[in-house]
């Protein structure tokens, strides 16, 4: 098997052959073809195999693998973050809608969720990075609340404004992710960011209107829309900074 650039690599505790594979562009099969002697069922920890990465690979440090602990920590840090965000707005929107007692603590502790959200980006970028998506990311909730308010209240010309300010907040939002990685393209931020919108307004729209399965059903797609959004700001990161996850 021809192969311009040949590795070496220690097999660590956690590493598999797919895991391998996938880091360094290549196959299996082919990993296996360069290892004949090698159990792709037993690695063996601290036994050397080698590799020829595909062409696309251009990792730094090339005799680490990505940790998989790593990036289930991030995953699931990312994922609980943005199922918190969508939580506590359901509990806004139901505190706002029948005007329960619990709004003020409702609100308090739906406004740390911005902050959390941009304390998993802060260990990869810097500060104004952070403090950026903290401030779009609370304006989005404000405008949210308030835009619920008028709706309920049949405020219909107020909320028109909320909802084009809603969505000029998205712009911005996508606008900042796309200018901090190459991972994170404009037109699928805003598409992502839009749809999340969309979904919300559908909630709250049931909500209102006292169709609760219905609103039942439109939080199941809003909570199943988070984790995809989660998932693809994960991913943005693992491919931007993958030294970090060795």
């Amino acid at each position: 098997m021809h192969c311009p650039r040949r590795l070496t690599y220690v097999i660590r505790q956690g590493d598999n052959l797919y895991q391998l594979a996938r880091y360094y562009q290549t196959g299996v099969s082919q990993i296996l073809a360069l290892n004949p002697g090698a159990d792709p069922y037993n690695l063996k920890i601290g036994a050397e195999i080698i590799i020829c990465p595909g062409e696309g690979f251009s990792g730094t440090n090339p005799s680490n693998c990505p940790d998989p602990t790593k990036h289930i920590e991030l995953i699931n840090n990312m994922r609980l973050a943005w199922s918190q965000h969508v939580y506590w707005t359901r509990m806004l929107l139901i505190s706002i809608a029948d005007r329960l007692g619990d709004l003020d603590a409702v609100t308090a502790r739906l406004m740390q969720n911005p902050g959390d959200i941009a304390k998993i980006f802060a260990a990869y970028y810097a500060p104004d990075v952070s403090a950026a998506i903290a401030q779009l990311l609370t304006e989005h909730l404000e405008i949210g609340a308030k835009l619920i308010t008028a709706l309920r209240d049949g405020k219909s010309e107020q909320a028109e404004v909320l909802n084009h300010q809603w969505y000029a907040n998205a712009d911005k939002m996508a606008a900042a992710f796309s200018g901090i990685s190459p991972y994170y393209p404009l037109e699928d931020m805003r598409k992502m960011l839009y749809r999340h919108l969309e979904l919300t307004t559908q909630e709250v729209a049931m909500r209102l209107s006292h169709d609760y399965p219905a609103d039942i059903s439109a939080f199941d797609a809003v909570e199943e829309e988070a984790l995809m959004m989660a998932d693809a700001f994960s991913s943005g990161l693992m491919r931007q900074f993958p030294q970090m996850f060795s």
